[in-house]
């Protein structure tokens, strides 16, 4: 009995000993909420509203992701956007790690018609600096005929919990500013 104790302890020492050495440094287990302003080409609108969102690590690679929006804007303009997937993550660099996503949304508008469809994502995710994370991602909404968006943002961490967004994205027919803060769990 001793002995199974033992090499028990010794082997799953070993195996976190293996896991923590490959381990990305990005955690990908938050939540976050963000204020953003939107210009929609198409619709000639802008819009303003929240976006709640948040990821969870599945295993050491493997990620769920989801969010919930909510838009509203003149012209008419404003919807209610939900959206859930899945994500894999794999180390690059010392301090980063390569991403790709593929999720579902739905959204539904205020006035017109909604639509589905699925969203493939692929970004690199790094720290720049010792509290400084950056992130770059080309993302394709295939819902209302199309969308590709290149994302940029920052990530400033007030302590390895608590930190405060910026995110900008430019798309063929949509352009975004947000702020907001995210939450490690």
């Amino acid at each position: 009995m001793k002995k199974l104790l033992i090499t028990s302890l010794v082997l799953g020492s070993v195996l976190m000993a293996h896991q923590a050495a490959a381990k990305s440094p990005m955690d990908y287990s938050y939540a976050g909420i963000r204020y953003f302003d939107q210009r929609l080409d198409d619709a000639d609108c802008s819009q303003d509203g929240l976006n709640i969102y948040g990821s969870l690590e599945i295993n050491a690679d493997l990620f769920a992701i989801g969010s919930i929006t909510d838009a509203s804007g003149n012209r008419n303009c404003g919807s209610e956007t939900m959206s859930a997937g899945i994500g894999y993550q794999t180390l690059f660099g010392a301090d980063g790690s390569l991403y790709g996503t593929l999720s579902y949304e739905n959204t539904s508008v205020d006035h017109g018609e909604s639509d589905s469809g699925f969203v493939g994502a692929v970004g690199i995710r790094g720290f720049v600096a010792r509290a400084l994370e950056a992130k770059v991602e080309v993302a394709h909404h295939t819902a209302f005929d199309g969308n590709t968006v290149i994302n940029g943002g920052v990530v400033y961490w007030f302590n390895q919990q608590f930190a405060a967004t910026g995110d900008v994205g430019l798309g063929s027919d949509v352009s975004t500013i947000a702020v907001g803060l995210r939450m490690n769990f």
